[in-house]
């Protein structure tokens, strides 16, 4: 069962993506491989935990966007973490209840015993083959034919030489064997060698996967005891933060938000633009002083956790104006994709508050399984969201004094902003300049078509090919 799956899950993965781009060939592969696996654990009995199967939505919605968006912004991240969520779900599915860290250290075991010890495949595959066949009798078998062969062959060889040496005629009858090997193309064969390779491996892999996946993990493989230390330091810490904030929050207050003593020719652009990025770690170091005082503070002492969650509504404040600070900048400078990764990270930081809140209040809460469930949402939130798109239609109705960088939209445009930009050229007050530098970006776009096959099969892609423009008018 193991190695038919493993058979047909590295003939997919072959013809969905040997030389092709990534499109809707990855939800196909992800349905059929989940599938496969799925249907092995659960016919050996091996599901515990079916929660697991929560991840099933991040996976598959993460899959699709590469037949929905044409933009590159996570074509390679998105790699990396479905593959990330796969290991995960099965070790969920395969365990019994637990923490997310202790899941997250039988992941990493899981993938190290598939690569580490892979040979587990080739000593399944012997043991089938010598079931089934009578190995033993096939390699006489096989050395007999070996050698007639090679007898046959250099004999046949010998006599056809000297035939054709001593009959020009003769001769003639075998030349075209000659041309057929000057005309053998060895970049494909050497692009079949290295294609069945991949096969094979990838085989060997996905069996080592599915036989690993099955193993039951010790359940005290992953324990780590709260040492009890001295709760003065972090009391000290913890109260110097929160007079110092309270002082920066006043201030943010008064002059950011409520605009207090400030002259109206402040420039408000510069002001932020030194200052959102420092925030924003300040923001990450108050994370992080807050979970490590939280769990040292064994005896549970209430001044602790009063102090922690004052010190949660600063870090959310300056959060807050960490974003704020970035919206004034962007307003005057235009939005990137550093900008809307910012917005993004803070937003999510600021969400993930309210499960360490219920953390503070309550020691034994598992908060890792809430702030991971919370950042896998925002980053398939950030992927569906189509990042390119916003960034485009906001430069392009930015009102500033300051001009629109096209070298930067024409940097990151494809064909998901293709409509965004030529609807901008029916605009009746676009300058010449802009609609030059419009044009530009759209016959770049447009030189970067290609006939698509099935596998690479793109939304996008596909509607920009099909749209009739006035794209003569541009060359």
């Amino acid at each position: 069962m193991e190695i038919i799956g493993s058979l047909i899950l590295s003939l997919t993965q072959s013809i969905l993506f040997y030389g092709k781009q990534i499109g809707i060939s990855m939800l196909i592969f992800e349905v059929v491989c989940n599938g496969i696996i799925l249907f092995v654990l659960n016919k050996k009995e091996k599901i515990q935990n079916k929660a697991g199967l929560w991840l099933m939505v991040p996976i598959v919605l993460l899959s699709s966007t590469y037949f929905i968006f044409a933009n590159r912004t996570f074509y390679v991240a998105n790699i990396f973490v479905i593959f990330a969520l796969n290991f995960i779900m099965y070790v969920i599915l395969t365990n019994s209840k637990g923490t997310l860290t202790n899941y997250l250290y039988k992941t990493g075991m899981l993938f190290t015993d598939t690569v580490g010890e892979w040979q587990d495949g080739l000593k399944l595959s012997e043991k089938v083959a010598n079931e089934h066949l009578s190995v033993k009798k096939k390699t006489v078998n096989f050395k007999k034919i070996a050698k007639s062969v090679l007898i046959v062959c250099v004999v046949v060889g010998i006599v056809l030489i000297l035939l054709s040496s001593a009959d020009s005629i003769f001769a003639n009858l075998f030349s075209g064997i000659g041309r057929i090997f000057t005309h053998i193309n060895t970049a494909n064969i050497f692009n079949l060698i290295l294609r069945i390779v991949i096969m094979v491996m990838v085989y060997f892999l996905f069996l080592s996967f599915i036989l690993k996946v099955q193993d039951e993990f010790e359940e005290d493989e992953y324990r780590r005891e709260v040492e009890v230390k001295d709760t003065f330091t972090i009391k000290m810490l913890l109260a110097t933060l929160n007079i110092v904030y309270l002082v920066f929050c006043f201030i943010q207050i008064q002059s950011l938000f409520a605009k207090i003593n400030i002259q109206n020719s402040f420039d408000y652009a510069n002001y932020a633009r030194s200052g959102f990025f420092q925030l924003m770690f300040v923001s990450f170091i108050n994370l992080a002083v807050i979970l490590i005082s939280n769990r040292y503070n064994a005896k549970k002492e209430k001044n602790i956790k009063i102090l922690n969650l004052m010190l949660v509504v600063f870090t959310i404040i300056i959060a807050i104006s960490s974003m704020y600070r970035m919206h004034m900048y962007e307003m005057e400078y235009g939005l990137t994709y550093l900008r809307m990764f910012v917005y993004i990270i803070l937003i999510t930081e600021i969400i993930a508050f309210i499960p360490i809140v219920k953390y503070i209040l309550e020691d034994k809460f598992d908060f890792m399984k809430w702030c991971f469930g919370i950042c896998i949402g925002a980053y398939c939130v950030a992927n569906l969201m189509n990042i390119e798109n916003i960034i485009v239609s906001r430069n392009l109705t930015r009102e500033s004094i300051r001009s629109i960088d096209y070298n930067y939209l024409s940097n990151i445009a494809s064909e998901d902003s293709y409509i965004i930009l030529e609807d901008k050229l029916q605009d009746q007050n676009i300058d010449l300049k802009e609609e030059t530098a419009i044009e530009n970006i759209l016959i770049n776009i447009k030189k970067n078509e290609k006939t698509l096959s099935w596998q690479e099969f793109n939304i996008s892609k596909m509607r920009i090919q099909k749209r009739r423009t006035n794209i003569q008018r541009m060359n």
